[in-house]
């Protein structure tokens, strides 16, 4: 059974109210409500509790059952915050994911609204529910939640929606993206053919307008196009491609492949999550398996709306911090070099790498 989100309002207040009732009587201590509080609450009750500004609440469905909830609400003092509350889901869908898919869909709301950071409290001894969240970004914040009754505090964590915040760029200018991007294949393409054999499988990630896919699959090589960006994988869909959407931290990139084909995407990977996405890279070939990826030389980090008129997010690379990244997640043969044009404005560095042929895939490879 597939999973599907719906956005609730206060007028699916009578299809809310059993879904939180059901939570409160599962998992009592998980929220600050009680199930006395609300079981004979009026109507005019559950309806102010669906009608808070700019806040999003959603509803996993599965085959007609409501499985799960979870809403997102901005502080009223802070536009840049919002909070996630009334999270649960039933016992029959836990561990399959559910609690990254709600999350995740009111990320990205939340982000269309300005939002910029999403908090939640949990309870300081629910060391499962934590580790769950831990998995989806959030990370202890170190700031004292609510006082509970017997003197402990909550826990209070914390999720940056940067990621989300550079996927709305690409969702909102993909037309202008496309109009701006030239039909000249990278470069990154040729240093690619010249380390894998012919007819190799290669996961693209950052797919984009489809160009470097073309440009591979014309040279004979097998691509499994994907993007974070629904506006593109919808668009590569209509042009006849199959094409899913993938988030490099958290989703399942699929394999063995042949080699990782990344050009201009881990650039917008925070300097804190770039070693990891680089070991997802690894476990997603097989032994001997390549990786090839463009990242923008400089220092630092910081936001741009360079080139498409929207702020994301880059993370710029020196030749020898980047091939110490690589060489940490377990590459092998690293080698990088400067790749920028002359005449361009902007400096381009180009990493190639091979897993090591005795690293064997074990049962938790495929990322």
């Amino acid at each position: 059974m597939t999973i599907e989100l719906r956005r609730v309002t206060a007028e699916d207040w009578a299809v809310w109210r059993p879904v939180r009732l059901a939570a409160l009587a599962d998992a009592p201590q998980a929220f600050g409500s009680r199930l006395g509080d609300w079981q004979d609450a009026p109507e005019h009750r559950w309806r102010t509790r669906l009608s808070l500004p700019g806040a999003v609440d959603l509803l996993a469905v599965e085959d007609d059952d409501v499985v799960g909830m979870a809403s997102g609400v901005p502080d009223a003092d802070d536009p840049a915050l919002a909070e996630l509350v009334s999270m649960w889901v039933a016992p029959d869908a836990r561990g399959r994911g559910t609690v990254a898919l709600l999350v995740d869909a009111i990320a990205r709301s939340l982000t269309a609204q300005g939002v910029e950071q999403l908090e939640l409290s949990v309870m300081p001894d629910n060391d499962r529910a934590r580790r769950a969240y831990e998995r989806i970004g959030f990370t202890a914040t170190g700031t004292l939640g609510d006082r509970l009754p017997d003197g402990r505090y909550e826990t209070v964590m914390r999720r940056d929606l940067t990621a989300e915040r550079t996927l709305l760029a690409y969702e909102r200018g993909a037309d202008r993206y496309t109009d701006r991007t030239d039909d000249h294949r990278a470069g990154l393409v040729d240093d690619l053919l010249a380390l894998v054999p012919a007819c190799a499988r290669v996961l693209e990630l950052g797919s984009g307008p489809g160009r470097d896919a073309d440009a591979l699959e014309s040279a004979g090589l097998r691509v499994d196009r994907t993007d974070g960006s629904v506006a593109f994988v919808d668009r590569l869909r209509s042009a006849g491609h199959d094409a899913r959407v993938l988030d490099v931290r958290r989703d399942g990139w699929g394999g063995p492949y042949d080699a990782v084909f990344a050009n201009a995407v881990l650039l917008h990977v925070p300097r804190s999550d770039t070693g990891a996405v680089l070991e997802r890279a690894r476990d997603a070939v097989r032994p001997g398996g390549i990786l090839a990826a463009t990242v923008k030389r400089g220092d630092g980090d910081g936001w741009s709306d360079r080139g498409l008129d929207d702020p994301r997010w880059f993370t710029y690379w020196d030749e020898d911090a980047l091939a110490a990244a690589v060489t940490s997640a377990g590459w092998a043969a690293v080698d990088v070099r400067e790749t920028t044009r002359p005449g361009a404005e902007e400096r381009w560095l180009t990493v190639t790498a091979r897993r090591p042929e005795g690293d064997r895939p074990d049962e938790e490879d495929r990322p």
